[in-house]
């Protein structure tokens, strides 16, 4: 008998910030690869001279507000988030819905909220978790970061 999924990890960064062959390391089909300079190269010149995107304070609000409402309006129980400057990382209950159908809603409506055009990074990183050792591992990891503003389902406040 297959293992119960209880909830996903998903990891998504903003646009530009990090690369395919980024020299901090970087995931590709849930891999994780050293840098490699000429990839990176490659995704600078794909971008065209774009700024890469950083949220301010006010935008890593909205984010988090968008992801909620998102996460009530597709009926998914949102359990841990923190927002970043460049990245997001959510722990999340989605039902049947498969986790890109669930991440592509997710990402699509907090860039909605924005009203910016483009700010996510193609693709995303996910962790499915399976056991409550694993979802208290992530919600530690998510808990260290400055802007956890979610963890085990309850509000926290920033620079707890």
């Amino acid at each position: 008998m297959e293992p119960r999924l209880l909830a996903t990890m998903v990891t998504t960064t903003s646009y530009g910030s990090w690369l395919p062959g980024d020299m901090r390391g970087y995931v590709d089909t849930g891999i994780i690869l050293p840098g490699d300079p000429f990839r990176l190269e490659e995704a600078v010149r794909r971008m065209g001279g774009r700024t890469p995107i950083l949220f301010t304070i006010e935008q890593q609000t909205r984010l988090f507000e968008a992801l909620r409402d998102a996460a009530d309006e597709f009926h998914y129980q949102l359990i841990d988030a923190s927002v970043e400057s460049w990245h997001l990382h959510w722990m999340i209950h989605h039902g049947f819905d498969s986790v890109p159908v669930m991440v592509g809603r997710l990402k699509n409506r907090m860039r909605q909220a924005l009203g910016i055009g483009r700010i996510w990074t193609e693709g995303y990183y996910d962790s499915r978790l399976f056991d409550l050792d694993a979802i208290e591992n992530r919600r530690s990891y998510i808990r260290r970061h400055a802007g956890c503003r979610l963890s085990g389902g309850v509000v926290v406040s920033l620079g707890k």
